[in-house]
């Protein structure tokens, strides 16, 4: 999607018709010689509407992180590259608008930047959090008549170029246990290095010690099944499976999905795939966009994150998706949101809320009830998260 940034032109003096109306013609304004070009980004959430700007939370950005820039301005028809860097909120280059009047006509923003690791080429072993991070790639695009010379910086919206895959135990026999390594193996893959499609090896993110949320990501148009040749279910990798701080009881199952799976991964979108340990084996399913689950004994935790209110300061939240979110990252990390970040951060429950029979009957398990009401001071209007009785979530 095109991010279309819209600026008011430079208004130029119009000499009036009749010489009585002269003294009121507005002269030309020129800018300031050399203004520099500077930008405030923002990441739009993979699959979703809301965008999550700097001041209401997103840190994917850190000091030192370069962009390349593509610009084309109305004096040529080919686009140049910018090196811009990133501190302290926005990124800052070597574009210099001239005080000609000349505007910017098209503008192409990519992380990481040209001739780097994550750009030149997939990242296949995430395990280390650097390498998970650069194996993302971000673009923001804008197409205007007229991006013109300003000293605030421009609003630039990145969105993912490619998926999100995030790897969940759970089912009965998933208490207790984490992730601690996970090899997802796929055919048919093209790096990009000129050596055509092959059967690769991708590790996921497993956080250092192991994790409930493992996390790859994918370039888009990776295909999963449907394998026709028979029945049953086929083999999608390894994965080694244990509780936190014992490496006793470690074991490594294989994954298998059913051979009628069919999805082939979409830029910009976040799949979820629920591992059911049965046994030494873990079976796999692959959702989109949310985490139904197709029987009541696997329990999914959405995802969805509230959004600052710049005026209060406080997160609104008016989703049960995004209360539930909320329990579990008060309690531990989630989906790459780091529990440090939103421990010390104040809630606003902004509008009635019903947490329905089924969810209340799942209990901790899926609603973190525990959780909110160990940390009900982080939070205003809780009166307004009931239960379909009426009562109240967090208590009287």
């Amino acid at each position: 999607m095109k991010i279309r940034l819209l600026y008011a032109l430079l208004v130029l003096g119009v000499a009036a018709s009749f010489s009585s109306c002269r003294d009121n013609a507005v002269e030309p304004i020129e800018p300031a010689e050399g203004q520099q070009l500077t930008f405030l980004p923002s990441v739009k959430n993979m699959n979703e509407e809301v965008i999550h700007t700097r001041a209401t939370g997103n840190v994917f950005f850190e000091n030192g992180d370069e962009i390349t820039v593509k610009i084309t301005t109305s004096r040529g028809v080919t686009p140049q590259n910018y090196a811009y860097t990133y501190a302290d909120g926005t990124f800052t280059g070597n574009f210099f608008f001239t005080p000609d009047q000349t505007y910017i006509t098209q503008l192409e923003a990519l992380w990481p930047a040209e001739g780097s690791q994550g750009r030149a080429q997939i990242i296949t072993d995430q395990r280390k959090y650097d390498d998970y991070k650069q194996a993302n790639r971000l673009r923001a695009t804008g197409s205007t008549e007229n991006i013109m010379p300003t000293t605030a910086p421009l609003p630039l919206v990145f969105e993912h170029e490619q998926s999100r895959i995030t790897f969940r135990l759970a089912g009965q026999n998933a208490n207790g246990l984490i992730i601690k390594s996970l090899l997802l193996e796929l055919e048919n893959v093209d790096l990009g290095d000129g050596k055509g499609s092959r059967g690769v090896g991708f590790w996921a993110y497993c956080e250092d010690k192991g994790a409930l949320n493992a996390k790859m990501i994918l370039p888009a148009g990776i295909q999963f099944g449907p394998n026709k040749n028979n029945d049953g279910r086929m083999k999608i990798g390894l994965v080694t499976v244990g509780t936190a701080g014992n490496s006793a009881n470690d074991y490594r199952g294989i994954m298998y999905i059913p051979n009628r799976t069919n999805i082939t991964l979409k830029a910009n979108h976040d799949y979820l795939v629920t591992l059911t340990p049965e046994g030494y084996d873990l079976m796999a399913t692959v959702t989109i966009s949310g985490f139904p689950q197709p029987d009541g004994n696997h329990v999914g935790v959405p995802f969805q994150l509230p959004v600052q209110n710049t005026k209060t300061e406080e997160y609104d939240i008016s989703t049960v998706a995004q209360l539930v979110t909320i329990s579990w990252l008060l309690n531990d990390d989630l989906n790459g949101e780091r529990q440090a970040d939103w421990i010390d951060r104040k809630f606003n429950i902004v509008s009635p809320i019903v947490v329905s029979d089924k969810i209340r009957a799942e209990g901790d398990r899926y609603l973190n009830v525990a959780m909110l009401k160990s940390n009900e001071g982080k939070f205003s209007n809780t009166d307004n998260a009931t239960y379909s009785d009426k009562s109240k979530v967090f208590g009287d």
